[in-house]
């Protein structure tokens, strides 16, 4: 820990998630197998009472995000009334979890499993599984499966305007490792040509044999890459 914190006070943008993983976890945080921390440095995790602090598996935790397992404002109280009255209540992050850049999730707030947080969202309360919710305090947007629906139907146009914007930029197709995530519209099913194309598959926050597992038993949009590049022309007029 000593290792860790020399670390973080000198070299702290060199602050590796897995490190901050172990540092928590040292503190007595309980988090699950294949959470990713994207910005341990900007990240608060409230470590005071740490007994009292839950983070499932595979959660995807961005940057500036606080979580918070106490609460201080009893202190207003006491010189208020002239007691102490203290607060305990745990905060749970279940498995799956995406949170937001700047998000804040405030003292006994569950999240619950496969469940999606907006960007700038502060959380306080319960939030059900299989939800998306966003906002100032967090409110429900919509279901997760209504959320994949939306994300499906539109990802043939974005990836082919994401592919517009790179031929404008640049003047020349993109290759298949720098379409980024729309790779699984047109790459062959097979896990060599991936490794041949350069093609990215160990995603933060994932197992990577999931990932390929589910890959292998998809089916493209598209016959190959090329199929795909003349769609893409056909579209831009050329």
């Amino acid at each position: 820990m000593l290792k860790y914190k020399v670390k973080k006070n000198l070299f702290p943008s060199r602050i590796t998630s897995d490190e901050y993983v172990k540092y928590l976890n040292n503190r007595g945080v309980e988090i699950g197998k294949g959470t990713h921390f994207f910005d341990p440095q900007s990240t608060t995790i409230d470590t005071q009472r740490p007994w009292m602090l839950h983070i499932g598996e595979y959660c995807k935790i961005t940057s500036g995000v606080v979580i918070l397992c106490h609460d201080y404002s009893r202190s207003v109280l006491r010189r208020k009334y002239g007691e102490v009255i203290g607060e305990a209540r745990e905060t749970i992050i279940g498995d799956n979890v995406f949170i937001g850049i700047g998000t804040t999730v405030c003292m006994g707030s569950t999240i619950g499993d496969n469940v999606i947080i907006g960007a700038g969202s502060v959380v306080s309360g319960k939030v059900p599984s299989n939800t998306v919710y966003a906002g100032v305090p967090a409110q429900f947007v919509c279901t997760l499966d209504e959320y994949y629906q939306k994300r499906k139907a539109k990802t043939v146009d974005e990836a082919k305007q994401y592919a517009r914007r790179f031929i404008d930029k640049y003047g020349r197709n993109p290759t298949e490792k720098e379409m980024g995530p729309f790779w699984q519209l047109f790459m062959p099913r097979g896990v060599q040509i991936l490794r041949e194309k350069g093609i990215f598959t160990h995603l933060s926050g994932d197992d990577e044999n999931e990932v390929l597992n589910d890959f292998l038993k998809s089916k493209p949009e598209f016959s190959s890459f090329e199929e795909f590049i003349q769609a893409v022309r056909k579209d831009k007029g050329d």
